[in-house]
């Protein structure tokens, strides 16, 4: 008997009435369990043959149809195509899909889904690749990769940019440059716009223009039956909602975007204010590791900050946030005002150098850091002869290893733990890491909840020794509220946004990043932190649950796959799922991911 009528009498066999059944017969078969699973699947890698070759016979360039069996050598030696394109941001997650479509239009994508639809193989979307929690992949999935659509046109009439969903930022912003104008960017320059807008869109703008998705004013967009749909505020407005803000994938493949652009200031500067640095005089006396210094403590540097982006006389300050590194101590309740964590806080100011160092001197003058500690650079603008681009974004918040070569001869026994060259910061390159994250409300933190905030930055879950070993905890504070936020509470649209924590003050955003070698990061062996990455990940889960008066929700674009879906979306959750059922024409759910809208 050949294996299909095998399987059609097996089949036949589960479905047929169980009648005079004796015990034997009652009791389930391991074998013929586990044989039934696996025809299932082998159900699906045949549809996905179809799929390829029905994606062949409609003339999708071969080149661009990635599988296991059909790739081409790419650039990096030993490696194929499939294997270079199956590469996601957070390498901690690394998907294994049935193919890799590398679309470069919306019809490709149009034809793509529909035969996905008619074979019913889940999907996976994927543009920037910066989900942090990898389900801009997944495994046996068919990924619909956007990275190549790339048109792009600007209307000097509106100041509407319309562009295709592959661009990242470090390939946009010096094409609005250009014609000074801008968007209200992020600040990882790797990042695609679709992921981000649909996320919110946090930036270095936020204060001054608002979350990015406040100004997406259109979208075409494959739904899950393969229609392709024009979105704006009169056509579609209900899925144009749930664009801003409402998370990826839920509604659609975004294939275009059409985004208000503002215009550049005449000046800008990008600057740093560092405190409590570490210092090579003042050690760990196990591990002989630099303490920071005692210059504030951080509750004072906190309070400093959040004074400056409550303000109404801090305008010109369009966007900000507070690094502050984890304290590797078993916190205690009665010290933690008197800690002192190595703090940064970077911003963006529009205006003179002058007027900057003014605003530094009047806002921080009890909590001043050294001169030296004080980096202001050139960010360009209408009148000035820098150039506004990407480089602007790299390190804004994430630490790199390099970022502490200052302190090299500082390691265990006296031998330095970077000898030689620094390595090179990172600049947003892929890295294994893990985020959380909370929002500030707008009548903010209790008494408690200072308290708490910084308990959750102090753990002995983390070592001395991590973050010159190439392993970073910290937290980033990122402003919201601003001028933008607090002239128009529900924003500028006649529709609203789907973001549900405008009002807020700022976000807070735990983060562990294994930034050593690029050796190390891939191969998760014994390196340096190789048992200590687990511990930092229990210090983010502790961290997150840690309760903080104040403070609630989480941040979609700062996934943590362990956090209910509802609490990224708060009030809007319901409405969201609405909307959802109504208009993604869905049938199989493959919209769908782990913190999709379900």
């Amino acid at each position: 008997m050949s294996e299909d009528n095998k399987r059609v009498d097996i089949t036949a066999s589960f479905l047929a009435p169980k009648t005079a059944l004796n015990e034997q017969e009652k009791t389930p078969d391991p074998l013929q369990q586990r044989r039934e699973v696996l025809y299932t699947y082998s159900d699906t890698v045949n549809n996905f043959k179809l799929f390829f070759q029905l994606m062949l016979a409609s003339g999708f360039c071969r080149d661009r149809l990635l599988t296991h069996d059909n790739n081409d050598l790419s650039t990096v030696a030993g490696l194929n195509n499939f294997q270079t394109e199956s590469l996601v941001f957070n390498t901690r997650f690394q998907a294994q899909p049935f193919a890799i479509v590398m679309c470069q239009s919306s019809d490709e994508v149009v034809m793509t889904s529909q035969l996905d639809t008619r074979y019913n193989l889940p999907i996976r979307v994927r543009a920037g690749g910066h989900d942090h929690e990898g389900e801009s992949s997944g495994n046996n999935v068919i990924l619909i990769d956007v990275s190549g659509i790339k048109d792009i046109a600007y209307c000097e009439k509106t100041n509407i940019v319309t562009l295709g969903t592959g661009y990242r930022f470090y390939e946009l912003t010096p094409i609005l440059a250009q014609k000074d104008r801008m968007i209200a960017h992020g600040t990882c320059a790797t990042v695609g716009l679709a992921g981000f807008i649909q996320g919110g869109g946090w930036g270095p703008w936020t204060r001054k223009h608002g979350m990015c998705c406040e100004d997406l004013v259109g979208a075409t967009v494959v739904l899950g039956n393969g229609d392709l749909v024009e979105v704006s505020e009169t056509e579609n407005s209900e899925l144009l909602w749930a664009l801003r803000g409402g998370g990826g994938m839920s509604w659609g493949i975004v294939t275009q975007l059409r985004l208000k652009t503002f215009k550049l200031p005449a000046e800008i500067h990008r600057f740093e204010l560092e405190w409590n640095q570490p210092q090579p005089q003042e050690t760990d006396s196990e591990y002989n590791i630099p303490l920071p210094e005692q210059q504030y403590p951080t509750i004072e540097l906190l309070k400093a900050w959040e004074a400056v982006i409550k303000s109404t006389q801090s305008r010109d300050l369009v966007g900000t946030n507070l690094k502050i590194n984890a304290l590797a101590r078993k916190p205690v309740a009665d010290e933690v005002l008197r800690l002192h964590h190595h703090s940064v806080m970077f911003g963006y100011w529009q205006g003179s150098e002058k007027a900057l160092r003014e605003f530094i001197d009047l806002w921080f003058s009890k909590v001043m850091p050294s001169k030296d500690n004080i980096r202001i650079t050139a960010a360009g603008g209408r009148n000035s002869d820098d150039k506004y681009d990407h480089n602007l974004m790299g390190q804004w918040a994430r630490n790199a290893i390099a970022q502490v070569s200052r302190y090299a001869g500082a390691g265990r026994g006296n031998t330095s733990l970077l000898e030689g060259t620094a390595f090179k910061p990172d600049y947003d390159a892929p890295a294994p890491h893990k985020i959380t994250s909370k929002l500030v409300k707008k009548d903010g933190l209790s008494d408690a909840g200072y308290r708490q905030l910084l308990i959750s930055l102090t753990s002995n879950l983390l070592k001395p020794e991590n973050e010159h070993l190439g392993l970073f905890s910290y937290v980033t504070l990122g402003a919201i509220t601003g001028q933008y936020y607090q002239k128009h509470p529900q924003g500028m649209s006649a529709i609203g946004v789907a973001f549900p924590y405008q009002q807020c003050l700022y976000t807070i955003q735990y983060q562990t990043w294994w930034n050593e070698s690029i050796k190390n990061k891939i191969e998760f062996q014994d390196s340096d932190v190789f048992v200590d990455s687990n511990r930092a990940m229990d210090w983010i889960s502790e961290a997150r649950n840690i309760e903080i008066a104040g403070a609630g929700g989480a941040f979609i674009s700062f996934k943590d796959a362990s956090i209910a879906t509802h609490v990224y979306f708060g009030d809007n959750y319901e409405r969201l799922v609405g909307i959802k059922s109504k208009f993604s024409k869905d049938r199989f759910n493959h919209l769908r991911t782990r913190k999709t809208i379900i």
